[in-house]
């Protein structure tokens, strides 16, 4: 190619290989191309599962064809991303360019320059890039000249640049996150579910999970894992629902992050039968359902709810109950049972499907008078059954009420002992009545002596399934003796009845170890009693010995006051007579002074 004339070409071009995306646009010859290479945003955030999106913009001086090369790789991306950039034209960007062939990952355009003159080129593309994964992405676009398959050595003017793209941990679920199960591969919801062994080869039942963020409804922005315990593998889980889901042969399986709306998980058969429990778990939130997995009928058990059906009348809640299962023990929803009556004059054979429980119902129209066997098969009698249950017994009966019984289930009892009371109502053939309320008493029942506890038969009684016979809970009175519970017969009975006392007896005893145990409890109380009393004597004498102990205190006391005012009489007589004789002393003195006196002068005389 001339040095004068000048040819280049432009492209485009994502390649995806080893994790890697080709953006291409390049000129054959170069000389001054003068080239520019832009991105409109070198950071997004990004969202798990939604496109993020810039244009990358190319432009350069070319004529004659000539053609650059811009190269995008992935120069960062979290562990185990495998999501490339995906390059698309913008339309009417092109400036001196022809439109670009794009072929898969690849696009080629050209300039449209006149040969010999320099013209702007120039060229935008879109770049998208979906992430999968939490994490950082850095996508580089390097320019080179030259083609995609003939690059050049040149220098380009312009420098790589970078697109960072940030996508965050998602929200964490909250509680009021939902999940819900159906039989199959559909998009409707409900609960726990059961499903054949037989659809093993395709989507059994499906999961739809609706994780909640906190103050946002059912977004389900997050990450979940979801594990299968029991029969069964998962799918991965999808944000859409499907109705040809991928099996992957896995027992646990995850999706980190999700976009907005529900997450589908579907539970494939593995060609056993059992239960299947599938944990879902989106952080701190665990949700858990169930699919039974079952396999053909095996077993039958009956159970009779209305052993007594009256003659003419249909049982409406179902005579007897039959549970179906497989050989494994799984109930078996959705078969159909056969009810063969061995007397079909009494009792009608019928057939009845079995619910998600496992469980059909049957109701029996009781036609006359008289009792007829049943066995359940799933086939009608007469046929070859894989499967008979043992045979249980429905009478057709009565409902007309002829007589009544009460009875205690004891003749003795111990003070305040639990004790049951039986009402059996009985048709004219002496046999139970039917279902239904009876007027059996004219009043409720009474007792001659004070209940512990418990409730007695009213006047109205309803049989309900207990085929006429009624229980009832009480506790006998505290104390020995005889009691009477007793009531009249209502006006609806027989003559030897109606308005009679209808009535049952029994006694209240202690044993003997009790009685001498109670023996020993009254003489221990006799004792105290006598030792109370003698304290309380001995209490008395105590108090008229204080009395008599503060009488002599009180004499004693009187006795020295008396004391003490003779002591100060006493002394004042002392004290007077101690004066007198003073005063006798002085006068003996000067008495015996004169006698001396005369004396001497008697003397003198003489």
């Amino acid at each position: 190619m001339s040095t004068k004339t000048t040819y280049r070409r432009i492209a485009l071009v994502v390649v995806a290989a080893m994790g890697f995306g080709l953006l291409s646009v390049a000129p054959s010859s170069a000389t001054s191309q003068v080239d520019t290479l832009t991105v409109s945003s070198a950071t997004s955030t990004g969202t798990i599962g939604s496109a993020s999106t810039i244009n990358v913009t190319q432009s350069f001086l070319g004529t004659n064809s000539d053609t650059m090369t811009v190269t995008a790789s992935l120069v960062s991306v979290p562990s185990g991303s495998v999501a490339v950039p995906v390059l698309s034209n913008v339309l009417g960007s092109l400036v001196g360019a022809s439109v670009p062939t794009i072929t898969g990952l690849a696009a080629m355009m050209t300039d449209t320059a006149t040969v010999g003159t320099y013209a702007q080129a120039t060229a935008v593309y879109s770049v998208s890039f979906t992430p999968a994964l939490v994490g950082t992405y850095v996508i580089k676009f390097t320019p080179t000249n030259g083609t995609i398959a003939a690059p050049t050595t040149q220098a380009t003017s312009a420098a790589a640049v970078t697109w960072t793209i940030t996508v965050a941990a998602a929200a964490p679920a909250d509680s009021t996150s939902v999940s819900e199960i159906v039989p199959g591969a559909v998009t409707t919801v409900g609960s726990t579910v059961a499903v054949s062994v037989a659809a093993s080869g395709s989507a059994i039942a499906t999961i739809k999970v609706t994780p909640n963020v906190a103050s946002v409804a059912a977004t389900g922005s997050t990450t979940i894992t979801a594990t299968v315990s029991g029969p069964g593998t998962l799918s991965t889980p999808s944000l859409a629902a499907t109705t040809t889901p991928t099996a992957t042969g896995l027992k646990s399986t995850s999706l980190s992050g999700a976009g907005t709306g529900p997450i589908y998980v579907y539970l494939f058969g593995d060609g056993t039968t059992g239960t299947s429990t599938i944990t879902l778990t989106m952080g701190s939130v665990v949700l858990t359902e169930v699919a039974n997995t079952y396999g053909a009928a095996a077993s039958a058990v009956a159970t009779v709810v209305k052993p007594v059906i009256a003659v003419g009348s249909t049982a409406s809640t179902g005579a007897i109950t039959v549970l179906v299962k497989d050989a494994a023990g799984n109930t078996v929803p959705g078969a159909t049972v056969f009810a063969n009556s061995g007397t079909t004059t009494v009792f009608a054979s019928s057939s009845a499907v079995t619910a998600s429980t496992g469980i059909a119902s049957f109701n029996l129209t009781a036609l006359v008078a008289g009792t007829s066997s049943f066995t359940f098969s799933n086939v009608a009698a007469g046929s070859t059954a894989t499967y008979t249950s043992a045979a249980v017994s429905v009478r057709a009966g009565s409902a007309t009420m002829s007589s009544v019984t009460m009875t205690l289930d004891k003749a003795s009892y111990t003070p305040g002992e639990a004790a049951t009371v039986t009402v059996m109502i009985k048709d004219a053939a002496g046999n139970t009545v039917a279902d239904g309320t009876y007027a059996a008493f004219a009043a409720a029942v009474t007792s001659t002596r004070a209940l512990s506890s418990g409730t007695l038969p009213a006047a109205s009684l309803t049989t309900g399934s207990s085929t006429g016979t009624l229980t009832f809970s009480i506790n006998v009175p505290t104390t020995s003796g005889d009691f009477t519970i007793s009531a009249l017969g209502g006006s609806t009975l027989a003559a030897a009845q109606a308005g009679l006392p209808i009535s049952a007896t029994a006694n209240v005893t202690i044993s003997a170890a009790e009685a001498a145990a109670a023996e020993a409890i009254a003489a221990a109380a006799d004792a105290a009693a006598e030792a109370t009393d003698a304290a309380n004597a001995a209490t008395d004498a105590a108090n008229a010995a204080a009395e008599a102990a503060d009488a002599a205190t009180a004499a004693a006391q009187d006795a020295a006051d008396a004391i003490a005012a003779l002591s100060v009489e006493v002394g004042e007589l002392i004290a007077d007579l101690s004066a007198q004789i003073t005063a006798q002393k002085a006068a003996i003195r000067a008495l015996t002074n004169l006698v001396i006196k005369i004396q001497k002068a008697v003397a003198k005389k003489k």
